[in-house]
C-alpha cells in the first residue's frame, strides 16, 4: 500500500517515513527505532494540500518487524475540534487511503471494506471523514528513553503556496512564537521582501528581549575621575536607561542609575560568534526598515526607533538609518503622544544620534504642547535623553517642563524618577551653570522624602550625591530619613553596590548634616567587611568621610583597612593618597611604618601629576602620621622627603604665603633641611608673596598666618642656621 499523511506520516512500500510537511509530535508505547528512516527521499511523495483519514485502523511495519511479529501500538491522533484513537493491531490489515481534495472511488470501497463492529465503536459525533492537521499525544504517555517531538517544519516549507497576505501573517505568528535569536535569524532569511511593516515593529519589540537573555554579564572597569574638593560640583554620571518595547506604542523605557566613574560596572556581552552574528541581522533589519519606511504609522516608527537603540548596545547600527527615521517622522511630530516623545529622545540618546536644529524645534514645539499631560516616568525618560544628548531647550520651557517634574513627583513621591531629574539637573549645573534655587532643589527633595523607604540604593545614592554636587545642602529632617534607610540598605538586601558606596561616602563627607552616633557604630562594623573589595577611590573616601565625623574607628578596623589598601597602594593616584594621609592624620591614627613608606613611595612614583597643594598636605601628614621618627630620618624617607622639598621648588610660583609657611614648617617637624640654595629660593618666593598679600589686606599678614605661625617660621630658619631674606626678616620681626 502507498498510504500518504500530510501530517508528518506515510507509509511506503511497508516502510515508515517522515515528511517535512507539518508540525506534529508522536508517542508509542512500545519502542521502535525510526531514525534510519528520518531522511528518507520526499520526491516520491505526492504533493496535496489536504488529505482526509477514512478509516480508524491501521497496521504499520517497519523494517525490524515482519507483519507477523510487528509489535502492538497505539497512536492518538488531535485534530483542531476533536481527538481520534487508532488502534493499531499486529494482525490487521492496512486499510487506510488518504485520498486529495475529494473523496473517489477507491474511497468509498476502503469505506465499505470497514467491518461493522469496528464502524459502531466509532464515537458517533466523529464523521467518517476527519480532516487531520496534526498527530501527537500527551507527553506523559510516552516511555523513558523516547522524545515525544520530531524536528518542526522549516518555515520556508510553510510559506510555500500561500498568498503574500497570508505569508505575513504567518510570519508575524512565527515572530510571536520566537524567543532566540536563532528563532529570528531563520524568520528573517525565511521572509525576506515578504516582512511587511508590521512584522518588522513586532521583530523589533521583541529581539532586544532574546538578546538580553543571550548576554552574559561582564565586569567592567571605568576609568576614574580626580576627586572634587568640598564645595565645589562634581559631574554626575547619567543613568542609563532601559526601554521596554511594545508592539504598538512603544512602551516607557525605565531609567536607571549606572556606577559612577573609577568603579566596576556591569555591563551584558555576546560572544564573538553571537555578536557577528547579531551584527549581520541588525544590518539586515536596517534594510528591511528603509525597504517599508513609507508603510510605518508613527507610533511604528517610533518602536522601530527603540529597537534599534536597544540592539546599539551590543552591535553598531549605522547612524544613517536613526537619520532616515527621523527625516520621516518630523512632519509626523505634532500627532505624536507623550509616551512616544518621551521614548524617542530616549532611544536618539541611547544610540547617540544628535538631531538637527529643525527637527528638535518640532519636537519642542509638541513637548510644550502636551507638557502637562506626561507621565512621571514619562518626564524622567525625557530629561535623561536631553541631559545625555547636552541638549537643553530655551530657559522658559526648561521651567515649565521642571515644574511639570515636580508636580508628578508630588504625587508619586517616586525616588527613581526623582533621582533621575536631579542627576539631570547636576549636568545641566556642571554643563550650562543651569541651577534651580535652593527652595526649589528642597521642594524636589521633599517631594520624595516621603518614598525614601521604597526607593532602590542606587537612586538614594543618586538624590544625595546630585544635590550635593549642584551646592545645595539638604535639610536635616530630610537627613534623618535618609540616614534610616541608609542603615537598612547597608545591612539588608537589596544593599549598596560597591560604587554606590564610594558615591555615598563622598556626598555624605561633604553634607552639613552629621549622622547619628548609633548610626556611625553601625556603619564603621559594616563598611569592615566591604574593605577587601573597595577600590582606592572608596578606601580613600571611607577614611576621608569618618574623619568629616570625627568618627574614630577601632584599633581592629584600621587594621584591617592597613591590610586591605596596602594591596592596592600601587593604584593610588596622587589626590587619594593625600586624602587618606590628611584624614588618618584629622582623625589622631598611627599608621604602621611599612605601610606608610609603601603609600610615600608610590606617591613620589607620580610626582608630575600631582599638584603643588598636594604636595605640601602630604609632607604635613607624613609627619603627623608617623610615630617612628628614627624610621622617618631612614636614607630612604630622607630621600624621598628631600625630592618632594625639590618637586616644591619647582612650583614656587603657584605657592601663596601660607603654602610656603606650612611646606617650611613640615620639613622642619620632620628634621629635613632642604639645603642653602633651596631656602634661599624659597625665601624670596615667599618674601614676594607675603608682600603682595599683605598690601592686600592693608598691611596686615597674609591669608592663614598667624602669630603662632610667624614664631614658627622663625624658629625653623634659626635651627637650619640660616641667614633671613631682609624683607623676609624684617616682616616676621615686625609680627613678633
Amino acid at each position: 500500500y502507498h498510504i500518504c499523511y500530510t501530517n508528518g506520516i506515510y507509509i511506503y512500500r511497508d516502510t515508515l517515513h517522515y515528511c517535512y510537511l507539518r508540525p506534529f509530535s508522536l508517542s508509542i508505547h512500545r519502542p521502535l527505532d525510526f531514525s534510519p528512516h528520518l531522511a528518507s527521499p520526499r520526491s516520491h511523495l505526492p504533493h496535496y494540500s489536504d488529505f482526509y483519514l477514512i478509516s480508524l485502523n491501521v497496521t504499520l511495519y517497519t523494517p525490524a518487524h515482519s507483519v507477523a511479529e510487528a509489535p502492538a501500538m497505539a497512536l492518538t491522533m488531535f485534530s483542531p475540534r476533536r481527538c481520534c484513537p487508532l488502534h493499531c493491531n499486529s494482525r490487521g490489515s492496512p486499510v487506510i487511503l488518504c485520498l486529495a481534495g475529494v473523496q473517489s472511488s477507491k474511497a468509498k470501497d476502503a469505506k465499505r471494506s470497514i467491518p461493522r463492529t469496528e464502524r459502531t465503536s466509532r464515537p458517533g459525533s466523529l464523521p467518517v471523514f476527519e480532516k487531520v492537521t496534526s498527530l501527537s499525544v500527551s507527553s506523559s504517555t510516552s516511555p523513558a528513553g523516547i522524545s515525544p517531538a520530531l524536528p518542526a517544519v522549516p518555515l520556508e516549507l510553510e510559506l510555500q503556496g500561500l498568498s503574500p497576505l497570508d505569508a505575513q501573517k504567518r510570519l508575524t505568528e512565527r515572530v510571536k512564537a520566537a524567543r532566540t535569536v536563532q528563532d529570528f535569524a531563520a524568520i528573517i532569511a525565511a521572509g525576506g521582501r515578504l516582512i511587511d511593516a508590521i512584522c518588522l515593529v513586532a521583530i523589533l519589540s521583541s529581539l532586544p528581549r532574546a538578546v538580553q537573555l543571550s548576554a552574559v554579564p561582564v565586569v567592567t572597569m571605568a576609568a576614574s575621575q580626580p576627586v572634587v574638593p568640598a564645595g565645589l560640583p562634581q559631574p554626575s554620571p547619567l543613568p542609563a536607561g532601559n526601554a521596554v518595547g511594545a508592539a504598538a506604542a512603544a512602551a516607557a523605557p525605565v531609567a536607571i542609575l549606572a556606577g559612577g566613574a573609577g568603579t566596576q560596572r556591569s555591563t551584558l556581552q555576546l560572544s564573538d560568534q553571537e555578536t557577528r552574528e547579531l551584527a549581520g541581522l541588525v544590518s539586515g533589519l536596517g534594510a528591511l526598515v528603509r525597504v517599508r519606511l513609507r508603510e510605518f504609522d508613527s507610533n511604528g516608527l517610533v518602536t522601530v526607533t527603540v529597537g534599534l537603540a536597544k540592539l546599539s548596545s551590543y552591535v553598531p547600527v549605522e547612524p544613517a538609518v536613526f537619520r532616515t527615521i527621523l527625516t520621516h517622522l518630523e512632519p509626523r511630530l505634532p500627532g505624536l503622544a507623550t509616551k512616544a516623545l518621551a521614548n524617542l529622545m530616549w532611544a536618539l540618546a541611547t544610540a547617540g544620534v544628535q538631531p538637527c536644529g529643525s527637527w528638535l524645534s518640532g519636537f519642542y514645539t509638541s513637548l510644550e504642547r502636551q507638557l502637562e499631560s506626561f507621565s512621571g516616568s514619562d518626564l524622567a525618560n525625557l530629561m535623561w535623553g536631553l541631559a545625555k544628548l547636552d541638549l537643553m531647550p530655551e530657559v522658559w520651557l526648561m521651567d515649565q517642563l521642571l515644574a511639570s517634574c515636580l508636580a508628578q513627583l508630588r504625587r508619586s513621591h517616586n525616588v527613581a524618577d526623582g533621582a533621575t531629574l536631579l542627576t539631570c539637573l547636576a549636568r545641566y549645573y556642571c554643563a550650562y551653570n543651569y541651577r534651580l534655587g535652593d527652595e526649589a532643589l528642597a521642594a524636589f527633595l521633599g517631594a520624595m522624602q516621603p518614598g525614601l523607604r521604597a526607593g532602590a540604593p542606587g537612586d538614594l545614592v543618586a538624590v544625595v550625591h546630585s544635590v550635593v554636587c549642584m551646592s545645595h545642602m539638604p535639610g536635616r529632617g530630610f537627613m534623618l530619613d535618609l540616614y534610616a534607610v541608609l542603615k537598612d540598605r547597608l545591612t539588608c538586601e537589596p544593599t549598596l553596590s560597591y560604587a554606590d558606596f564610594s558615591r555615598l561616602l563622598w556626598s555624605l563627607s561633604r553634607v552639613d548634616c552629621t549622622p547619628p552616633r548609633s548610626w556611625l557604630r553601625e556603619f564603621v562594623e559594616v563598611s569592615a567587611p566591604k574593605l577587601a573589595y573597595l577600590r582606592p577611590r572608596a578606601l580613600s573616601e571611607l577614611v576621608w568621610a569618618l574623619a568629616c565625623w570625627d568618627a574614630k574607628p577601632s584599633a581592629r578596623f584600621l587594621d584591617e583597612y592597613f591590610r586591605a589598601s596596602r594591596r592596592r597602594l600601587s593604584d593610588y593616584p596622587p589626590a587619594q593618597i593625600v586624602d587618606t594621609l590628611s584624614a588618618l592624620a584629622k582623625l589622631g591614627c598611627h599608621a604602621p611604618a611599612p605601610w606608610l613608606g609603601e603609600m610615600l613611595t608610590s606617591f613620589c612614583a607620580s610626582l608630575p601629576e600631582a599638584r603643588a597643594h598636594e604636595l605640601v598636605s602630604l609632607l604635613e601628614s607624613v609627619v603627623a602620621v608617623t610615630d617612628d621618627r628614627q624610621w622617618l630620618a631612614a636614607p630612604p624617607q630622607r630621600a624621598a622627603l628631600q625630592l618632594l622639598a625639590d618637586t616644591a621648588a619647582s612650583r614656587f610660583d603657584a605657592f601663596d604665603a601660607c603654602s610656603h609657611a606650612r611646606l617650611v614648617l613640615a620639613l622642619a617637624r620632620a628634621n629635613c633641611c632642604p639645603g642653602a640654595a633651596w631656602l634661599s629660593e624659597q625665601q624670596a618666593s615667599l618674601a614676594s608673596a607675603w608682600s603682595a598679600e599683605g598690601g592686600q589686606s592693608g598691611g596686615g599678614m597674609p591669608a592663614g598666618i598667624d602669630t603662632a605661625t610667624a614664631a614658627g617660621l622663625r624658629e625653623a630658619y634659626s635651627q637650619w642656621e640660616v641667614e633671613l631674606e631682609p624683607v623676609l626678616a624684617a616682616e616676621l620681626e615686625g609680627r613678633a
